[in-house]
């Protein structure tokens, strides 16, 4: 068995040991100082055949042909370099919290997104006294969100207890609870793969809208190495989702003040309650989009559906509740076919046994798009990403 190193923009082929002695030498050798994530290391290790399931919520993938992790953008640059010269494809992934991945694998290179570093900046003397927080891609999202509530920091509070990376979250433009992402991103920093060269962009470079934003329209072009946040000091709670209005309604949840910890404490417990643990199912949480459509369409379901839940847009148009119309509408909540079903506390939420396959979840997720067009008319797009 080889592995691969890049050592001073040089590759080598290395055995199993020899690679286990250079990590060794690195490990207990002089110790540098981290710069964030722009630090340059003197290793990145390419390996083969590397099973895909491991680094994906849904435990579901086949095997890699090529694979490194990369903790610095010098180390990015590298292993682009490496799939060039080998005319491979690319797959970021980082927590893969929201791919399906074929059961044949990838044939090219994957990268996994490890760049680090939660750098807090000064004030921005703004009517909104705006504190800037630059991230590596590499962080995990929500152990960031925690970071941030403990600092006393507003904005993506509401944002808790969604599994995957910082550099998802633009890609993504996630969202939940009545916040999106896209409202606290000033800048993403990128690798432009066209030019070949690092940029940044800006928040309405990213072109961000419900669940999509440049990085899905032009896939490939970039890679997020970082995002920089606008967050605050001196900002207003969000509670107007239908979720924390209960929530904090309760007599035992009433408070004079609400900070953004009591928010945090609040989206983990609903999430807790509503969605399965992505450490313990296979998911990818939330696989369809909710969808969003005219007024007149909304008020002809509405007609026949009296209780549909909608939500206007700014551009006068509604989205529905996708959970609400396959559960009362498709009763498709809590179904099981095979090894593949629908949460039983959410019926958005596709979930997977232990020996799941991609074609499996592949083939419920078409039946449950049929079922919802025959239904209600209404043609919906997945959330997830798939790599088939």
């Amino acid at each position: 068995i080889y592995s691969y190193a890049i050592i001073n923009s040089r590759l080598y082929q290395m055995t199993a040991t020899a690679v286990l002695t250079l990590n060794l030498n690195i490990l207990f050798g002089a110790h540098t100082r981290r710069h964030h994530w722009a630090q340059m290391r003197s290793l990145m290790i390419i390996q083969e055949n590397i099973a895909l399931a491991q680094y994906t919520t849904f435990k579901i993938g086949g095997l890699a042909r090529y694979f490194c992790a990369v903790s610095s953008e010098a180390e990015l640059i590298e292993a682009i370099n490496y799939s060039r010269s080998k005319k491979l494809e690319i797959l970021i992934i980082g927590g893969g919290s929201n791919l399906l991945i074929s059961d044949s694998g990838f044939d090219g290179l994957v990268i996994l997104m490890r760049i680090k570093g939660v750098e807090i900046g000064g004030i921005e003397k703004t009517k909104d006294n705006k504190v800037f927080v630059t991230v590596g891609a590499g962080e995990v999202w929500d152990e960031f969100v925690g970071k941030m509530v403990d600092e006393g920091l507003y904005g993506i509070e509401n944002l808790s207890s969604i599994p995957g990376t910082v550099g998802a979250s633009p890609v993504q433009n996630i969202g939940a609870y009545g916040v999106e992402v896209s409202s606290v991103i000033h800048t993403v920093r990128v690798f432009d793969r066209n030019e070949m060269k690092f940029i940044e962009l800006s928040n309405a470079d990213c072109h961000f809208s419900y669940r999509q934003s440049i990085f899905k329209e032009d896939r490939g072009h970039y890679i997020v190495t970082a995002v920089i946040f606008a967050l605050s000091r001196d900002s207003k709670i969000n509670i107007e989702y239908n979720d924390l209005k209960n929530y904090f309604s309760k007599e035992e949840n009433v408070r004079n003040i609400l900070n953004p910890k009591d928010i945090r404490k609040a989206v983990i417990e609903i999430r807790k309650n509503k969605l399965p643990d992505w450490k313990k199912w296979g998911t990818a949480g939330s696989f369809f989009k909710n969808p969003i459509i005219s007024k007149k369409q909304f008020d002809e379901l509405k007609n026949k559906y009296p209780e549909l839940p909608g939500h206007i847009e700014s551009d006068n148009r509604v989205k529905v509740s996708l959970g609400w119309i396959l559960d009362k509408i498709c009763e498709s909540k809590g179904i099981i076919i095979g090894n593949v079903g629908t949460y039983e506390k959410q019926a958005l939420v596709i979930v997977s046994k232990p020996g799941a396959t991609s074609r499996e979840v592949v083939d419920f997720s078409m039946e449950l798009i049929k079922k919802v067009k025959s239904k209600t008319g209404l043609d919906i797009e997945c959330e997830v990403e798939w790599v088939v």
